[in-house]
């Protein structure tokens, strides 16, 4: 089952998982978070423009239209394990970019297998208990040659690094954080080829915006001697179906057996007889 486009959708039944980017709205409002949703819509814009297909699906937070660039005619945004107030407010960042919005579990998407031609997944597998599965369903519902975009932060940066003893408010993300190494992996056991890459934001996070524009050469400096230490990544993969080549046994009829041993035996009579005796 899936979505149509300006229709929302909310079942009944309630989600037996936590809120997931409860809080994002206001901590993208700081001076670092403003930083980050710039940039990685400007990532976000560049990666999903040249997509084209029917049905795209996005799992980001409400601040963030993964879908802004991309010019799918059904475009749903799925709110999993979220509550209606958080559901309301994803609605009416959608409005502008006409998406639907579907509450569901991350283990449970109601959409029909391989119908789905891009997935984005914006800060989702930090915020789930299982990032495998979610990745494991957003692979299920892609079509062969569909594209995922996954964002995510990098637990080998500086960020992760002060992250427990800083006063600075981090993004609301309590669970762990999932290597972009990782997240290959799990792609590489799922059948999707990663074709793309890349890191961001090697600035600590601050509370002012003087005090990032006194950093700002951090980013030039760190995308240049050390990018695989950037608070953020980014990689896009596509779905590739393994097949099989059947080799068919290549028959011969009597008649043609019989030929052929006739002429190798006509070879071999007239090399015996041009040997010297």
């Amino acid at each position: 089952m899936s979505s149509t486009p300006n229709e929302s959708s909310h079942p009944e039944r309630p989600s037996s998982e936590p809120p997931l980017y409860e809080g994002w709205s206001h901590w993208l409002r700081s001076p670092t978070g403003a930083d980050l949703l710039a940039m990685e819509q400007t990532w976000l814009d560049e990666s999903v423009g040249d997509c084209f297909g029917y049905h795209a699906v996005q799992v980001a937070p409400p601040s963030v239209d993964a879908l802004r660039k991309n010019r799918m005619g059904l475009r749903t945004r799925l709110a999993l394990g979220q509550t209606p107030t958080t559901v309301s407010s994803a609605d009416e960042t959608t409005q502008a970019s006409a998406c639907s919005v579907l509450r569901c579990d991350s283990q449970a998407w109601p959409i029909a297998t391989e119908t789905v031609d891009l997935v984005v997944l914006v800060h989702a597998l930090e915020g789930v208990g299982d990032p495998h599965g979610l990745l494991r369903e957003a692979a299920r519902v892609l079509i062969p040659e569909g594209r995922l975009v996954v964002v995510g932060f990098n637990p080998m940066s500086l960020w992760a690094l002060h992250r427990p003893l800083s006063p600075v408010q981090f993004p609301p993300i309590q669970d762990r954080w999932v290597a972009m190494g990782r997240v290959k992996d799990w792609c590489q056991l799922l059948t999707l080829q990663v074709e793309a890459g890349r890191h961001g934001q090697y600035r600590p996070v601050l509370q002012t915006e003087t005090g990032l524009r006194r950093l700002a050469w951090l980013d030039k400096a760190g995308a240049r001697w050390w990018p695989a230490f950037g608070a953020v990544y980014s990689l896009t993969a596509v779905k590739r179906r393994v097949g099989m080549r059947v080799i068919m046994p290549q028959w011969q009829s009597h008649p043609a057996k019989a030929a052929q041993s006739a002429r190798s035996v006509g070879r071999a009579a007239q090399t015996s007889r041009k040997q010297p005796l």
